[in-house]
Order: C-alpha cells, then structure tokens, then sequence
C-alpha cells in the first residue's frame, strides 16, 4: 500500500494536471479502503498471528486517510456531491419592539 501510495498516487497529486491529480486521489481513496477492508478482516477473524490492537489501529488509520483523500476529492472540486431538494423550513414567530422606547 505504502508503494502504491508514494510512487503511483504521489506524483500524480502533486503534478498540478487536474486529470492526474483526481485520478491521483482516487487511487489513493481506493488504496485506503482497500487497505481497511484487510485490517477489518483480519480484525474480525477467529484467529490471526497478530494482536487485535495492531488491525484496529490500522483501521483507524485507513479510515483517515480515506476520509482525507475523499474529502481532498470534494472539496477540491473534483467531484461533485448531488444536490438535495431543498426542505421548507418553519419560521419562528416574530415579534415588533419599535413600541418599546430603549433610549
């Protein structure tokens, strides 16, 4: 994952090409999950040679790194979130002081 991440994903962010880059960040979006989807199974299996603590750290850390690269896609422009119907929202009560002299 570290290989994938520094020699593929890393140059390709940082080339300044807008394609590049948001295929950069999507390699590197895919890479994390992928790399979560491993610690959760080795997480969850009955047995494994390394301790539980080691996976769910490992989780933890993909799950940033998925959360940040997506995000990086968002933000960024790359992607586009589809938009929600806008809900009516209730209005709250107003009330007129200008009979009330505060001076």
């Amino acid at each position: 994952a570290a290989v994938i991440l520094v020699a593929v994903s890393g140059p390709m962010v940082t080339s300044g090409d807008a394609s590049s880059v948001t295929l950069g960040l999507e390699i590197a979006t895919a890479t994390s999950m992928l790399l979560g989807l491993s610690y959760l199974a080795r997480l969850l299996a009955p047995y494994s040679p390394s301790p539980k603590e080691i996976a769910f750290l490992g989780l933890l850390i993909s799950l940033a790194g998925f959360f940040s690269f997506s995000q990086n896609l968002v933000v960024d422009g790359f992607i586009a979130l589809p938009s929600l119907p806008s809900i009516p929202l209730p209005q709250l009560p107003s009330f007129d002081f200008s009979f009330f002299n505060f001076d």
